[in-house]
């Protein structure tokens, strides 16, 4: 039995290389318009057989293609060549993402993993680090961040809630300190702190170089994968699937987990390891066991954001041996500042973020007089009488203002009839992907700039759910506070 699991995520391509117009067309015997024209048949047919494969091997596949496929399955290698032989039937490419995780519950170390919230405003800070040198670091506006966060992706180590904080504090826990985010937003709102952590893992074990393309876009990872290649034989050291993949694939993107030394680790609670080039970034904060064990007691952390982490005595094989470099970390003289500026907050808290819907309605009838242009007529009245006792009650004001609209450049208000379409098609994609109903289901009343989704939950909160994970990257406490936050300047 693997000591691993594998996951593949793919999809055909029918072309591995961008191609120009003048290289396509270098006689000039069709207009650049009929050869876009022409691209865009081709990527259509190219969805359809996508599709068509997926249906055949009794998977499922997102809207554009991109197909899931548990690699420890027992008919993994069946389903593997039936790929192989359609895609080279067809003339086209495969590209894809490996990913491997390990199957034990337990170590004596753990990753702190963290969460990356597009919805989340930064801004950035030029202050002194330890050495007296110019570094930059984030502030936030915190009324913009998911109520549920607990752990926040940063460039570095993460940011935590004061919660983790507050808890690492009162339990003396070694080798971690804190400084604050400084909060930018306009209302009150949970606070998150940046790590300092000293103690830092000199090497690590990883998936370095296992990436590549035959693409001509990326020669930075045109990488010799036949057989007998250095890269194969990693890939034959490491195992599971990946020999395989690397003679399917035109385009193979290798994650796997990071493996830390045994006797290299430092006796504290909190460590760190970090490498960052345009190439390659591992970062990650390190958390030992027992204090991981208190942090869950004490419920500031959820088990999800804690993953175990294999040590190793000899060097593994197939595994790249990544040196680490130290971070950069504000001066004290910043951290005490950023301390005082936090309990002056504390003094003096901002205001509720709350809003009323005639407060609400006030300013969308603003924006309609200024910007007519991005606004219809209202709902009729005795189609809104027929929303009474239905999902779309709470929005009957809204749409007697307009049926639909910009709210902004980042939200489109849907018409009625395309609110109650987009409802749905969203139900369904709930179901055909198996997704929890309590997490996302609702109704679907605004779309996002990047295809994200506004949804009015029973509860008359509202989220942005993700088009590409469908978690809450946003959440607002009612239908009013969505419309004033979208037609708001965040400034």
């Amino acid at each position: 039995m693997e000591m691993f699991e594998e996951h593949l995520l793919w999809i055909l391509d029918h072309k591995k290389d961008t191609i120009r117009y003048e290289e396509e067309v270098p006689d000039g015997s069709i207009t650049p318009d009929e050869w876009v024209e022409r691209n865009r048949k081709r990527d259509e047919e190219r969805l359809r057989k996508n599709m068509e494969l997926v249906r055949t091997l009794g998977l499922k596949c997102d809207s554009v293609g991109w197909c899931s496929l548990d690699l420890n399955r027992p008919d993994r290698d069946d389903l593997l060549d039936r790929i192989h032989a359609f895609a080279l039937k067809e003339g086209m490419y495969l590209r894809g993402y490996y990913t491997r995780w390990n199957a034990y519950a337990e170590s004596e170390w753990y990753l702190l993993e963290s969460e990356n919230f597009t919805s989340v405003d930064w801004d950035y800070a030029t202050v002194k680090d330890r050495n007296g040198n110019p570094m930059t670091i984030s502030e936030v506006y915190a009324y913009k961040i998911p109520k549920h966060a607990q752990v926040l992706w940063e460039r570095g180590l993460p940011c935590v809630n004061g919660k983790f904080r507050d808890c690492c504090l009162r339990n003396g826990f070694g080798g971690v300190d804190f400084y604050w985010i400084r909060d930018i937003g306009r209302y009150r709102a949970a606070q998150f702190f940046g790590l300092i952590i000293d103690p830092m893992v000199p090497e690590f074990a990883c998936d370095r170089y296992l990436t590549y393309s035959d693409s001509r876009d990326t020669p930075y990872k045109n990488f010799d994968h036949s057989v007998g290649s250095p890269l194969y034989q990693r890939y034959l050291a490491l195992g599971g699937a990946l020999p395989k993949l690397s003679q399917m694939f035109y385009d193979l993107h290798v994650d796997l987990p990071v493996l830390l030394p045994r006797n290299r680790m430092p006796d504290t609670d909190f460590a760190y390891i970090s490498y960052w080039r345009a190439d390659y970034v591992k970062q990650y904060a390190l958390v030992r066991k027992r204090a991981a064990e208190t942090l869950l007691a004490e419920k500031a952390i959820l088990k999800e954001f804690l993953m175990p982490v294999m040590l190793y005595d000899a060097e593994p094989e197939g595994y790249y041996i990544q040196s680490s470099e130290p971070l950069p970390y504000p001066s004290a003289e910043v951290v005490r500042q950023l301390e005082a500026d936090y309990e002056k907050l504390k003094q003096n808290p901002r205001p509720e973020r709350k809003a009323t819907d005639k407060e609400a309605l006030k300013q969308f009838r603003r924006a309609k007089r200024l910007r007519p242009e991005d606004f219809g007529k209202g709902l009729a009245g005795k189609v809104r009488a027929t929303l009474a006792a239905t999902p779309h009650e709470r929005l009957s004001p809204y749409y007697a203002v307009s049926d639909g609209g910009y709210l902004s450049d980042e939200y489109q208000f849907l018409p009625y009839a395309e609110s109650v379409k987009e409802t749905g098609d969203f139900a369904a994609k709930i179901a055909e992907e198996e997704l929890p109903a309590d997490r996302c289901a609702g109704t679907v009343i605004a779309k996002c700039a990047d295809g994200d989704w506004v949804v009015v939950c029973d509860d008359g909160s509202v989220r942005r759910i993700s088009h590409e994970t469908m978690d809450a990257d946003e959440t607002w406490d009612t239908v009013a506070q969505f419309f004033c936050d979208a037609l708001s300047d965040d400034d």
